[in-house]
This record gives structure tokens, sequence and C-alpha cells, in this order.
């Protein structure tokens, strides 16, 4: 009939109808493949939104964790640091309790900064190696909480504590590598020490 009504209008359907029907098709079924892919992809990127939320999230929680552990280490060393009065018994408590936390919420990096300080304040170190391992400590604190790309140097930190840490040419190599201010203090790390058998 379609066919009949062409004919009478003068318009013979020639060859290429049935490549136009099936381009137009092909388009059709392009669309709906698209709009799947869509939905699809929009149903990913939702989720992929929802995970990175919570991600933040647990690293907030986690970093406010971080904050008070540290924060009682920090404020004990800085009181001793600051001469005033603090009795073996709160001193010892407090190391124990932030021992107990750090090595659950600190980095790697804090925990070997705090394993190495601790170790050497039992074995009465020079005090420019002290101040060096309390300012790694420190900075270690510093990239776990919150400033993992942090640039300060540890002649930096102690110069907001030492108001005349220039003066002092103990503290100009405050930064050059470990064993060698060792060396030069001569006093040897226990922990790099080997024990006798």
């Amino acid at each position: 009939m379609k066919r009949d009504w062409m004919v009478a209008a003068g318009q013979e359907p020639g060859p290429g109808w049935k490549v136009t029907i099936a381009v137009a098709g092909i388009a059709a079924v392009a669309s709906i493949v698209a709009a799947l892919i869509a939905s699809r992809s929009a149903r990913s990127v939702k989720k992929a939104e929802l995970d990175a939320q919570r991600i933040r999230d647990l690293e907030a929680s986690i970093s406010e964790k971080k904050y008070e552990t540290y924060k009682p280490m920090i404020n004990l060393l800085k009181d001793m640091l600051d001469r005033r009065e603090i009795g073996e018994d709160v001193f010892r408590a407090s190391v124990s309790e932030f021992a107990t936390w750090v090595t659950i919420y600190g980095s790697d990096e804090a925990v070997g900064a705090f394993h190495n300080f601790m170790q050497a304040a039992y074995a009465s170190p020079p005090p420019v190696v002290l101040m060096r391992l309390y300012a790694d400590f420190v900075i270690a604190a510093r990239r776990d909480i919150g400033y993992p790309d942090t640039r300060v140097t540890r002649q930096q930190f102690l110069g907001v504590r030492i108001n005349d840490i220039y003066a002092h040419r103990i503290f100009s190599d405050i930064d050059k590598p470990f064993a060698d201010l060792c060396r030069d203090a001569n006093w040897s790390p226990p922990w790099l020490q080997r024990p006798n058998a």
C-alpha cells in the first residue's frame, strides 16, 4: 500500500531506503546503549564519591585520634624543656600512655623517631643529640598529624624554642646526617650497637 502511494505520487522507492532505515536503527540502538552506559557510569561515579567521602571521614577521625595521642607527649616534652618540675610518676605514666597509642595511630616515621628519642634518653646522650632526636620526633609528628610535605628544618623548629640557637656552634650542625652528628659528639646510639655475646 505504501509502495502504491509512493508510485502514485511519482516517487518510486530507490534502493537506498533500506540503508536509511538501517542507519536510523543503528543511531537509535547507539543512543540506547549510550544512555545505558551513561546511567551505569553515573552510578559508578556516585559510588566513588560516597567511597571518597567515607575515606575522608575516616581520615578526619584518625587525624583527631593522632592529635589526641601526640598532644600530651608534646606538652610533656615542652614542659621538660621549659625546666618545669615533672614528677617521676607523671613522666612514666605519660610516656607509657603515649607509647601505647603512638604504636597504633602513629606513622612508621613517628614510631621510629620516638623509639630513638626514648632509647637515647636512657643512654645519657650529649644535649645536641637529644635535641636533634627531639626535633626529629616532633617533625615526624607534624608530618603524621597533617603536614606530610613539611619542609621545616630541625634548626627552624628548635629556633622556636631556643632563643639564641644561632649563638651556639653545636646547633649549627643539627641538620647534618645523624651518624656524623653522633661521631662529632663522640656518642654512639644504643640501637646501632651490637650486644656483647
